[in-house]
């Protein structure tokens, strides 16, 4: 039996990662630094098969022990807040410190470090640059590493649409941060959790950068549009220029009630899209769910 560990594993995406290679019978590890239940991650296998449990940092003896035996590390730890710390700690120096302790694991088979779109050619985000550089560090430290840069993740539970729904509900006019006509490619949580199953199962060899995103392509305008047809209310949409944009979620953050922060509104700035960079879903012959029909679903639930 294969054992896995997950970084970031009691996130949205982590969790239906669990579900999926729980149904293959692997043994899966989830360590955690922020409060979290424990009892929740452990009814996502069956019993003694996911093992959640707290640490402080990479220096704790039984974690070091506990991926020096294991065959499968997921990285999904990407923190979108440098409140407390700079992207750089968070993201660069944390998988520094986690490769170091890998390089001494002979029965590790894969790596896998889930990233974003675009991170090479972000230059101007802390937490792309800190991103890109793990990036090139696992790919140049082991011969069987797989990059998976997904487009925005949608499905129950998102952290995408999940704050938009409720501003769409409670008003009339909504927000539409810079002119609404960058582009993005969302892709279904599902896809991507099939995704790293057949990267696992298959045990793929070689270092690889996946592309994980649906098959549409919306401006941000069009899934304003969208939302507002499908909860079947008329809505007006006010652009807000970013500098205004950037300057109230910059004050909004400094007093912790901001729905996002400046590092997620600059996603609304740029195309978030497919750059053709290496692979895709159709390497795994995996045909991605149709985006427009998860997010009509998701806002009828």
């Amino acid at each position: 039996m294969k054992s896995i560990v997950i970084f970031g594993g009691a996130g949205f995406v982590g969790k239906h990662l669990i579900r999926r290679l729980a149904k293959c019978g692997y043994k899966i590890i989830v360590p955690y630094q922020k409060s979290t239940s424990e009892e929740k991650l452990r009814l996502l296998g069956s019993t003694g098969q996911i093992i959640p449990f707290y640490f402080k940092n990479l220096k704790d003896k039984r974690i070091k022990t506990i991926l020096k035996q294991i065959n499968v590390c997921i990285n999904l730890k990407t923190s979108w807040s440098s409140k407390k710390t700079s992207f750089n700690q968070t993201i660069f120096e944390f998988n520094e410190e986690l490769l170091n302790i890998l390089k001494k694991n002979e029965l590790l088979k894969q790596v896998i470090f889930f990233s974003g779109l675009g991170v090479d050619e972000d230059k101007k985000s802390l937490r792309s640059v800190a991103i890109h550089k793990s990036e090139n560090l696992i790919s140049s430290n082991f011969k069987n590493s797989i990059i998976i840069r997904p487009g925005i993740i949608l499905g129950g539970g998102d952290q995408f649409l999940s704050l938009l729904l409720p501003i769409f509900k409670m008003s009339y006019f909504i927000p539409l941060f810079g002119n609404g006509r960058s582009k993005f490619q969302p892709v279904f949580i599902d896809d991507v959790s099939l995704l790293v199953e057949k990267i696992v199962k298959n045990n793929l060899v070689g270092n690889h950068i996946f592309e994980a995103v649906g098959p549409n392509i919306l401006s941000y305008r069009e899934l304003y549009y969208l939302i507002s047809k499908f909860m079947d209310k008329k809505r007006v949409f006010i652009p807000l220029p970013m500098k205004i944009a950037k300057a109230l979620v910059g004050i909004a953050e400094i007093f912790s009630f901001s729905p996002i922060n400046l590092e997620q509104l600059s996603l609304f700035e740029r195309d978030n899209v497919k750059k053709e960079v290496d692979k895709d879903f159709n390497y795994l012959k995996i045909t991605p769910q149709d985006s427009i029909g998860i997010i009509r679903k998701t806002v009828k639930n």
